[in-house]
């Protein structure tokens, strides 16, 4: 199971383990939540110069956690939220493979 933790005031983002939905290489629950994982990676690392994010990467995890520039919180937020959003479409659907949890 894929546990994915968002803390919306801590700019957190945590996820761990796997959706075992599918043989390895065929887990299209967990090709999709590494999509989304990789696409929030990628999209704070471009504005790493606002959103100062840190990622930790170890096999069947990922801990993102930004500590913002003045004046760029609210946009950092706004893209966590939106990936946020896929993460629970996800634990909605696939509630066997994911829980997503989020902390205010």
């Amino acid at each position: 199971m894929i546990r994915a933790r968002y803390g919306r005031r801590a700019l957190t983002l945590e996820l761990r383990g796997h959706a075992s939905s599918a043989p390895k290489g065929q887990d299209l629950v967990c090709a999709a939540a590494s999509t989304l994982a990789f696409t929030a990676a990628e999209a704070l690392q471009n504005e790493a110069d606002r959103f100062y994010p840190r990622l930790v990467r170890q096999p069947g995890e990922l801990r993102i956690a930004c500590e913002p520039a003045e004046g760029s919180r609210r946009a950092c937020r706004r893209l966590l939220d939106t990936i946020w959003v896929g993460f629970e479409l996800l634990a909605r659907d696939y509630p066997a493979c994911v829980t997503a949890e989020k902390e205010d």
